[in-house]
């Protein structure tokens, strides 16, 4: 079936860290943490009304 075939560049595990200077468990991290602040303000917005 697909013996011949030749891997393209883009097979195997994407790595890809994104525009973050760090490593990805930093990122994951500190954007969590940021998305966690940025909730806790927007549900204090809707108490308020």
């Amino acid at each position: 079936m697909g013996h011949e075939v030749k891997k393209t560049e883009h097979s195997g595990a994407k790595k890809g860290s994104g525009a973050y200077w760090g490593r990805k468990v930093a990122a994951k991290k500190e954007s969590n943490r940021k998305r966690r602040e940025n909730d806790k303000g927007s549900v204090r917005d809707q108490k308020d009304r």
